[in-house]
């Protein structure tokens, strides 16, 4: 199979190989990437945020964090309560399993990164990093 020329594609293909190699990578955890993801920034941020947060560091809609958040707590890797300052949100907690994998999971995820990067000098990486936030900023 060629590799695509244009940027658009390109950028698919390689989003779409990284998710599938990173499903494969939790599946054994009983997690998805994108579940990965609201542990990695639970982690973060200390343990627990509002569903809202997490939404916004995953750039995805409301509709879609109910239903990572939902799987997640139905697989104990995450508790969730409403926000006793407001009713109308919900609040997210990492839970002893999730803390657990949480490790990990990060081990896993740094070494994927590197394999992605396998290649490219410190200068290398850093353009890339500029040239992709630059892509990603023409698209707000």
């Amino acid at each position: 199979m060629s590799m695509p020329d244009a940027i658009g594609p390109l950028l698919k293909s390689i989003h779409e190989r990284m998710k599938a190699s990173a499903d494969a990578d939790f599946k054994a955890q009983g997690l998805t990437f994108a579940q990965s993801q609201v542990i990695v920034f639970l982690r973060d941020v200390g343990g627990q945020a509002l569903q809202k947060q997490v939404e916004e560091h995953l750039d995805v809609s409301h509709p879609t964090v109910t239903g990572i958040v939902g799987r997640m707590e139905k697989n104990g890797f995450v508790r969730t309560w409403a926000d006793e300052r407001d009713h109308r949100n919900k609040v997210v907690k990492l839970t002893d399993k999730s803390e657990e994998v949480g490790v990990a999971m990060e081990r896993t995820m740094r070494a994927r990164e590197e394999r992605l990067l396998e290649g490219l000098d410190e200068r290398d990486r850093s353009e890339l990093r500029r040239l992709l936030r630059q892509v990603y900023k023409n698209l707000q």
